[in-house]
């Protein structure tokens, strides 16, 4: 049996495709592993730069540490040096916008420096700035940063530095010296001390010793340190590495259907040749041993051709996630290695199994018949009952995620859209047949007998014809319901914020820890053209004894006016002071109703009554946070006077007005603030769309690959087709059937099954995106239903491009053979 194994393997064209189905699910697996151990491994980077030196930190829940502070760290004995960390928002001007940055003050200690010089020199005067690396900024160029006043700087830059990627713990940009720096801030305390312990000071002692030198610090050892940035800095990272996985285990999912189709294709190819180990005297199990003993090493070979490119893949993850001027880190582990290799060939040994059984069944006398002969794979009643079942459970599970409004409609509209998913599979082999004929009437126009010929192979055998478009349904279902759901989204998005806001402008500072000028709405009030104006701003209000909550403060009369937030009980009408408006989230969370009156600031000296529960807005410039109160009454209840942020302007412009020079007319009144940013209503539309996009070119970047693993079983079930149909294509060559023709037959044959794998899973993603739409939207996020015709267009002409490129080898191949074929048994 273990030359019979060997034999079967020196058969190479037969198992390629398997192969390399295999092998790009593997690449995918290995390559999310490896952007997993890319991310964790980035964030211990980032974070052992940021303690780089440092013994012991000392920070203050007060942010009361000074020079003061400073000066009295350094008189510690057994303080070897110590350096404030000063950071600050360092906001640049880049092609006439401004966007956030962060600076740094440089370090006198270089050995507390939390990044290494690239190139040119760290800056020594106040006018020097050097900048991160990525940023492509060039020696002796200048830049212009503003402050918190509002005043822009310039700075000539005299160097570049290299650190870790941010990886979400605030690395800054910018490296100006102390004096440079208070030129931003003038007033900025440090956001923690680092110290450095001078040779054989204890550090348990030292810290003793610094927290009576600094009374009301916290001091914390590095590694205590490093564990809490490392700690803020996971979930973000294990979000982005777990959507990397799913798509990781779509690709297996369809590899598996892969190789199952062909190794079912190759054991009915070879019934004669298990017939005649049966009567040589193989026994079942040696049979189903050797058909998984050739899974396994097929399985062991792919996957570590798929090991290797996985480090593509990750790499090319990385570049479309990132910027790609911060490059890409691809560590590849032992872990790692060991576990694609295993997943690899644990998949194709399990996909393998049906096969196997299969083969054990051969019975000895199978020997006689002729090897070209093969059972047609009906569907039988089994299969429907199944089918009938399955689509059954996902109408109710849907019709029910529609009616409940509780937390579980989301696991309802899961297993309906998994219960259609499987109906649609089940069903396929039954609706193969009179899906191909039909399409095979459209296409006979043009070609004639061979789109007639096509469906009738397609319709040969249904099971095995159906098991290759399944893993084409499965790939461009999950495309098309990403795609009409971000669809749904943007266009939900556009109508919630037409039915939201009544303003046609808004204006917002660029960074959020600067105020507008107070008198901004009125000033803007004044421009002719404009009708209305009314201020916005987020701030930390104090509720009493609910506590302290997310809110904001809008002015008079921009309620219903300006402003429509989505009520789902009581009024809106005559807001005004003492009137307390609750998102549906508040009011879950502390079962506040209209009606209600809460005591307010600390001490309870504010009452509000509750008139109003609403649905958050969540659209930029117009977040209402957990609850809002009129603008009068923002000072009385913010939580220890904390200062406002997140603001805006709303402006309404009249019916008759020119809205070009009314703008114009804006733009010119903000120019005396230069951080403050004027965004019409589709400025704001595309600020809320680009996200969206840029994830859903991901998506379908990610998906790709997973098409591409169908596709491969597409060309690997008719290149072993062509083979098994070998003496038919002869005879119709003798009949007079002409090689162009006979190829076209093949070509079409896969055109017709990609089309039905394409139809499948857009109904299948259609349906499902309906139904999310149905499920998930509300009045403050609503989502629609909106069919994108030119992408879902382009997802099949795709679709059959690639169907008819995928055979194009198997095509030559049928066309090459000979008349003379025909007399072959």
């Amino acid at each position: 049996m273990l030359k019979t194994v060997i034999a079967g393997l020196r058969r190479p064209v037969r198992l390629l495709l398997s192969a390399v189905a295999i092998a790009l699910g593997v690449a995918f697996v290995s390559g999310s592993l490896i952007l997993t151990d890319s991310v964790r491994v980035g964030v211990h980077a980032a974070v052992a730069c940021q303690m780089r030196g440092v013994d012991l930190e000392i920070t203050s829940p007060r942010g009361v540490l000074d020079d003061a502070s400073l000066a009295r760290v350094r008189q510690v004995a057994g303080v070897g040096a110590a350096e404030g960390r000063l950071q600050v928002s360092a906001p640049v001007k880049v092609d006439g916008r401004v966007r956030d940055a962060g600076a740094m003050a440089v370090p006198a200690d270089p050995q507390l420096r939390p990044f290494d010089l690239a190139g040119g020199r760290l800056p020594s005067s106040a006018a020097e700035v050097a900048t991160a690396q990525e940023l492509r900024y060039r020696t002796g160029q200048s830049i212009t940063v503003y402050g918190r006043d509002g005043a822009a700087h310039v700075f000539s830059v005299v160097g570049t530095f290299h650190r870790p990627l941010d990886a979400g713990i605030g690395a800054p940009q910018f490296l100006l010296s102390l004096d440079g720096l208070r030129q931003l801030a003038p007033q900025a305390n440090y956001g923690r001390i680092d110290v450095r312990a001078a040779p054989g000071a204890h550090l348990d002692e030292l810290a003793k010793s610094l927290n009576s030198a600094v009374p009301g610090t916290q001091v914390a050892t590095a590694a205590d340190a490093a564990g809490k940035l490392i700690a803020e800095a996971a979930p973000g990272s294990a979000g982005l590495t777990g959507f990397f996985s799913a798509f990781a285990v779509l690709s297996v999912i369809v590899a598996g259907l892969v190789i199952v189709n062909s190794f079912t294709i190759l054991v009915t190819q070879r019934t004669r040749e298990l017939a005649l180990l049966r009567c040589v005297g193989a026994g079942r199990g040696q049979v189903f041993g050797s058909v998984l003993a050739e899974a396994a090493v097929v399985g062991a070979a792919s996957s570590v051709v798929g090991l290797a490119g996985g480090i593509g893949v990750a790499a090319a993850l990385q570049a479309i996630a990132n910027d790609p001027s911060i490059g890409v880190y691809v560590p590849l582990s032992a872990r790692t290695a060991v576990e694609s290799v295993m997943i690899g060939v644990l998949v194709t040994v399990l996909a393998a199994v049906l096969p196997a059984r299969l083969a054990t069944r051969v019975a000895p006398v199978a020997a006689l018949r002729s090897r070209h002969e093969t059972p047609t794979g009906r569907a039988g009643r089994a299969r429907a009952a199944v089918g009938i079942v399955s689509l059954l459970t996902g109408v109710g599970a849907g019709v029910l995620a529609t009616l409940v409004e509780t937390s579980s409609k989301g696991a309802l509209m899961v297993l309906a859209m998994t219960a259609l998913l499987l109906a649609v599979l089940t069903f396929g082999p039954l609706l193969i047949g009179p899906v191909v004929r039909v399409l095979s009437a459209a296409f006979a126009p043009v070609l004639g007998y061979p789109a007639k010929l096509a469906a009738l192979n397609a319709d040969r055998n249904p099971r095995r014809t159906a098991a290759t478009a399944a893993a084409l349904t499965i790939g461009l279902a999950v495309v098309t319901l990403i795609t009409t759901m971000a669809s749904g989204v943007e266009v939900g998005n556009s109508r919630g914020l037409d039915n939201e806001l009544a303003a046609n402008y808004t204006v917002t500072m660029a960074v959020s820890n600067r105020s507008l000028p107070a008198d901004l709405a009125t000033t803007l009030a004044r421009i002719p053209g404009v009708a209305s104006t009314a201020t916005r701003k987020s701030f930390s209000g104090d509720l009493g004894s609910l506590g302290p909550y997310s809110m904001a403060a809008v002015q008079a009369g921009a309620l219903g006016s300006l402003l429509h937030p989505p009520v789902l009980s009581g009024t809106l009408d005559r807001f005004g002071a003492g009137d307390l408006a609750v998102s549906s989230e508040l009011a879950r969370i502390t079962a506040l109703k209209v009606g209600d009156t809460v005591r307010a600031a600390h001490g309870g000296t504010v009452p509000l009554r509750v008139t109003a529960i609403y649905d958050s807005i969540r659209a930029p410039s117009l977040d209402l946070g957990l609850a809002f109160v009129d603008l009068s009454q923002q000072q009385a209840i913010a939580s220890h006077g904390s200062p406002a942020y997140d603001e805006s302007v709303l402006v309404r412009l009249s019916p008759t007005a020119d809205a070009d020079r009314v703008r114009a007319a804006l733009t010119q009144a903000l120019s005396a603030e230069p951080l403050a940013q004027l965004n019409s209503i589709a400025d704001l539309k595309q600020q809320m769309v680009a996200p969206l996009r840029s994830t859903l070119n991901l998506m379908w970047a990610l998906t790709a690959l997973a098409v591409l693993i169908a596709f491969a079983g597409v060309a690997n079930t008719m290149s072993l087709s062509v083979i098994e149909r070998t003496r038919e294509s002869a005879l119709l060559r003798a009949l007079g059937l002409t090689k162009r023709r006979l190829g076209a037959t093949v070509m079409t044959e896969s055109v017709l099954v990609a089309l039905f794998g394409a139809a499948c899973g857009l109904v299948v993603g259609i349906v499902s995106a309906w139904l999310f739409a149905r499920v998930a939207s509300t009045d403050a996020r609503p989502i629609a239903f909106a069919l994108p015709w030119g992408r879902l267009g382009i997802l099949v002409a795709g679709a059959v491009l690639a169907a008819a490129l995928a055979t194009l080898a198997p095509a030559r191949h049928a066309a090459r053979g000979t008349r003379t074929s025909a007399m072959t048994t």
